[in-house]
């Protein structure tokens, strides 16, 4: 893990780009359902890995950016982003001592979180909820995050020996 190491705020916002780039790619509606929460898995890593850099403000906002792009009503995404960070927070010192494997374990309830979060909300407000297709995108997350976040670490360990 990268907890130690100062990344800068420019290498989480690119991240954060590609992460919302992948999210946003049109693919056909089976595949759409079990798309996996790429933006959501990179604030959730860096809420592991930079503690005192991005916390909960910065889920809030990086949830409500979401919400500007889904268009989606009473900022739903950021409400769900900021508990899904508020669980990540608790966890993640356990998350440190873990293989990356063994924390998909430990993710998935937190993404879980997330998804019921926006489940939730889209029930209150009324809109329709698939609650199969909610819940594919939690399973797909988790198997993806061992990839995913060794990914992200790559990429940030690469940054921290350029700046040295």
């Amino acid at each position: 893990m990268i907890v130690g190491a100062r990344i800068s705020a420019l290498m989480m916002i690119a991240t954060l780009a590609a992460a919302l780039v992948l999210t946003l790619i049109p693919v056909p509606p089976v595949v759409a359902s079990a798309r996996p929460a790429f933006y959501t898995m990179t604030v959730l890593f860096w809420i592991a890995n930079q503690p005192y850099r991005f916390g909960l403000l910065a889920a809030w906002v990086a949830g409500l950016m979401i919400d500007i792009v889904y268009g989606t009503p009473l900022a739903e995404h950021g409400l769900a982003m900021a508990v899904a960070a508020y669980g990540m927070i608790k966890i993640r010192e356990w998350l440190w001592g873990l293989p990356l494997i063994q924390q998909t374990i430990l993710l998935a309830p937190v993404l879980l979180v997330y998804e019921f979060v926006l489940f939730w909300i889209d029930g209150v407000a009324g809109l329709n909820v698939d609650p199969w297709y909610r819940w594919l995108p939690v399973v797909s997350s988790a198997l993806l995050w061992p990839a995913w976040a060794y990914l992200l670490e790559r990429i940030a360990r690469v940054e921290i020996r350029r700046s040295r």
